[in-house]
C-alpha cells in the first residue's frame, strides 16, 4: 500500500511507478465516481496505465455499507495484512472510520475484498463441490471398523457366530 497526498500529476506518476514495481501480473482496480467526470477520469487512468490489467469499478451505495463486508471479515480473522511501515496509519484510519475526514484507505480495502471475492453467478456448482468435499473428508476421517472376531473353533462364541452367519444368508 502506498499512501500519499499530492497533486493529480504526482499521483498519476506514483500510480505508474507502483504498477511498474508490482509487475504486470498484478491486477489494478480503482473506484470510479459516478457521473461523466468519473468516467472521463477512469478512461484517462486506464490509458495512463497502458500495458497493465486495469479495472475501474463503479461504486454504488454509501461507504459505510461498502465497508461492512471487509469489517466483518476482519472481525472473523479472515484478512491478512502484509507487515509494513504503513500498518499503524492504515489501522488508525480503519478503526476511526467513519469519523475521520480522510477515508481513502477504507475505500481501497472494501474494493480489494470485492475484487478478490467477486459475487458468484451461481451457487449451485459451489454447493455441489462443497458437498463432495465434505463427503470425501468424512470418508477420510471415518472410524476404522474393527476386525471380525475369530473365536476358537468349537467354542461357544464360534457356535454363536456360525448361527448368526446362517441366519444372515
Amino acid at each position: 500500500m502506498v499512501r500519499q497526498r499530492a497533486n493529480p500529476g504526482d499521483i498519476e506518476r506514483l500510480l505508474v511507478e507502483t504498477a511498474t514495481q508490482d509487475g504486470k501480473r498484478v491486477r489494478i482496480r480503482f473506484g470510479q465516481d459516478p457521473g461523466q467526470a468519473g468516467k472521463s477520469q477512469a478512461q484517462h487512468l486506464v490509458r495512463t496505465l497502458s500495458g497493465f490489467t486495469v479495472h475501474p469499478a463503479s461504486e454504488s451505495g454509501d461507504k459505510l455499507t461498502r465497508f461492512g463486508p471487509f469489517s466483518s471479515q476482519c472481525r472473523a480473522g479472515n484478512i491478512k495484512i502484509l507487515r509494513g511501515a504503513w500498518n499503524e496509519e492504515l489501522f488508525r484510519v480503519l478503526e476511526g472510520f467513519p469519523d475521520l475526514a480522510h477515508d481513502d484507505e477504507v475505500d481501497a480495502c472494501s474494493g480489494a475484498l470485492e475484487m478478490l471475492n467477486p459475487p458468484m453467478s451461481s451457487w449451485a456448482a459451489y454447493e455441489i463441490a462443497r458437498q463432495d468435499a465434505e463427503a470425501i473428508r468424512a470418508k477420510q476421517h471415518a472410524k476404522p471398523q474393527g476386525a471380525r472376531p475369530d473365536p476358537a473353533r468349537g467354542s461357544m462364541e464360534w457356535f454363536t457366530l456360525q448361527q448368526e452367519l446362517k441366519n444372515s444368508s
